[in-house]
């Protein structure tokens, strides 16, 4: 969710004025600008649009990966736009270029967690700037696949699936409908979003997904190194997957903290399949005891787990382990983690995806079970383990 690293947001972003940064980089750079341009460009080679939901704590790092991303080799063939809306200003759409911004189009307020917004500043985007390919990056906080104002029901605050705008939440199956198919990636810059419950739900809209399991540190990623990367033919995802963990693992005590996966969407209908196939096998599905299972995130209780230490927990069968096993490492192409996150909890291991475990009388059961994920594999414990 992003906002635990708001605890340490002045050891992860020493400068104080960022805001006045970005805005002195419109004027000394003398920057071109176009006030709500609507003409369409040559078709590029790619179109990437971050979309950054930062109207809340989060502006001041919106900024600091703006300033980034000006620092960033961006090819001429190549389209980088940015959503940005924040408590300071209007939303902008703006083309990012190295070391400089054209201001496409400034909007009235909105909330931009609303699956409305979404859709039509993707809509618009990819329409001005089309491209042979296109790319997505979600920048907000996030908190898997729970509904919005989940804490009412389990007495939690910072609960929130992807995306906040002041008070308001955007719940992944809304995310879904908003975001079109056919794209080659989507990118989370936002805590706990590749759950499986949230992959499945996004499984015909990308190629590949790139998100952690766990919560993401207000850092976010090196949006300067992973640029270059992603504006090419054929991004190496891993490479970019690797380069995010690179500038964690670089970072001193408890900022060294941080999980990445690459996820191969089209793996994910025949990991559901095999799921299916091994709850109905089993007499009565045992919900384990959650202090046993790998533990993603640091609120109390722990709300997500890794996926294949919970099929271990739960499943009896070994051939239908093995199975499940070997299709996770087919969906997940790239997976790497601290052995740490902040000074909260250890992982000892990761499959790079997370699941929330629903559970006997879950007061958010009914939300879960509009869940694709739900939907496809009845996962569901009947009881729960002494």
């Amino acid at each position: 969710m992003r906002a635990i690293a708001i605890l340490v947001s002045q050891l992860t972003n020493p400068r104080s004025e960022l805001k006045k940064l970005f805005f002195l980089l419109f004027t000394a750079l003398c920057l071109s600008c176009s006030n709500n341009s609507t003409e369409q460009e040559p078709t590029a080679k790619r179109t990437v649009l971050i979309y950054m939901a930062a109207d809340n704590n989060l502006h001041r790092s919106a900024y600091k990966d703006i300033d980034e991303m000006l620092a960033a080799e961006i090819p001429n063939e190549y389209n980088l736009i940015v959503y940005i809306d924040t408590p300071y200003d209007n939303p902008h759409l703006l083309k990012i270029k190295k070391n400089a911004i054209d201001t496409i189009m400034q909007y009235d307020v909105q909330n931009s967690a609303s699956k409305q917004v979404l859709k039509a500043v993707i809509d618009e985007t990819f329409s001005l700037f089309p491209a042979e390919n296109y790319g997505l990056i979600l920048w907000s906080h996030g908190t898997g696949w729970l509904p919005e104002g989940a804490y009412d029901y389990i007495k939690e605050t910072n609960v929130r699936s992807f995306g906040r705008d002041k008070n308001n939440e955007m719940e992944i199956t809304d995310l879904a409908e908003a975001i079109p198919e056919n794209l080659d990636f989507i990118i989370f810059d936002a805590c706990l979003m590749s759950g499986i419950e949230v992959l499945y739900q996004l499984r015909n809209k990308a190629d590949i997904i790139i998100a952690s399991p766990t919560e993401v540190l207000v850092a976010g990623f090196p949006y300067e190194e992973i640029v270059p990367l992603l504006l090419t033919p054929r991004p190496n995802y891993g490479e970019i997957a690797l380069t995010y963990m690179e500038y964690y693992k670089n970072r001193n005590g408890i900022l060294q903290s941080g999980s990445i996966a690459v996820v191969d969407t089209r793996q994910l209908e025949p990991l559901a399949d095999l799921v299916n196939k091994a709850i109905k096998e089993e007499e009565n599905l045992v919900c384990p005891n959650r202090e046993l299972v790998q533990r993603y995130d640091t609120r109390e209780p722990a709300l997500f787990f890794d996926f294949e230490n919970y099929l271990e927990h739960a499943i009896s069968n070994e051939a239908n382990l093995i199975a499940l096993r070997k299709q996770i490492s087919k969906t997940v192409i790239y997976n790497d983690w601290t052995p740490y996150f902040l000074d909260e909890f250890s992982i000892e291991r990761s499959c790079g995806i997370g699941i929330y475990i629903p559970f006997e009388n879950d007061v958010l059961f009914h939300q879960y079970s509009l869940l694709d994920w739900h939907k496809d594999t009845g996962l569901f414990c009947a009881r729960l383990a002494p």
